[in-house]
C-alpha cells in the first residue's frame, strides 16, 4: 500500500484535497488502485533543503502537534480460489479479508473477460447458488464504478460491467466490426 507522508506549511483543507487528488490520480495512472493509496499531511516544523541545495533552519518553529497515531495496514487479502473454503458461501457474514478477496477475484475476472454481467459474474466467482451475492456483487461494482475503474451499460437484467481501467492482460488486437452489403439481405 503507497503511504505518502507531505509536511509543508499549513495547508487549507481545499489544498490538501486537490494535492491528495493529484496524487492519488497519478498512482492510479500507473496501475494502482485508488483505494490502496494513503496521503497524510504533516506540519513541516524542521530544518529543510531547497531546490539549490541550500539548509535553512524554519523561522519561528511553533510546538509540534501530536503526531497522528499510525493506521494500521488492511488485512493482506486472503487467497481465494472458488472451493478453497467450502463454508465461505454458507455462512451468514463474510469477514472483511473474505470480501475483499472476492472482490479482487471479480477484479481479475473483469480485466481478463472486458465486461459481465451480474449473472456472468456469479458463474465466474462460483456464486451461483449464494443468495447474498447479488446485492453483495452490486456493492462492488457501484464501489468499482466510483473509482472509474468501470463502466456501467444497460439496464436491469441487460446491465454490464465494462472493465476501463488499467489492465495487467496484453491487448490481442481489437474486436473486428463487419458491415452488412446491400446485396446480402439476410446479413450473412
Amino acid at each position: 500500500m503507497p503511504l505518502i507522508h507531505i509536511k509543508s506549511n499549513p495547508l487549507s483543507r481545499d489544498q490538501k484535497k486537490r494535492i491528495g487528488d493529484r496524487i492519488i490520480d497519478a498512482f492510479h495512472g500507473e496501475g494502482i488502485p485508488a483505494s490502496s493509496v494513503v496521503v497524510l499531511f504533516g506540519r513541516e516544523d524542521a530544518d529543510m533543503l531547497l531546490d539549490g541545495g541550500l539548509l535553512i533552519e524554519a523561522e519561528g518553529a511553533q510546538p509540534e502537534a501530536p503526531a497522528p497515531k499510525p493506521v494500521a495496514p488492511p488485512p493482506a487479502p486472503v487467497p481465494f480460489e472458488k472451493d478453497i473454503i467450502p463454508d465461505f458461501k454458507n455462512k451468514l457474514r463474510r469477514s472483511k479479508g473474505e470480501l475483499l478477496a472476492l472482490k479482487n477475484q471479480l477484479i481479475k475476472t473483469l480485466q481478463l473477460q472486458g465486461a459481465l454481467s451480474s449473472f456472468q459474474a456469479q458463474e465466474e466467482l462460483g456464486l451461483k447458488s449464494c443468495d447474498w451475492a447479488p446485492a453483495t456483487l452490486r456493492r462492488f461494482f457501484s464501489e468499482l464504478e466510483d473509482e472509474g475503474v468501470i463502466l456501467k451499460q444497460g439496464q436491469k437484467r441487460g446491465t454490464r460491467y465494462v472493465w476501463k481501467g488499467m489492465s495487467s492482460q496484453p491487448v490481442h488486437g481489437s474486436p473486428r466490426l463487419v458491415k452488412r452489403g446491400d446485396d446480402d439481405p439476410a446479413g450473412n
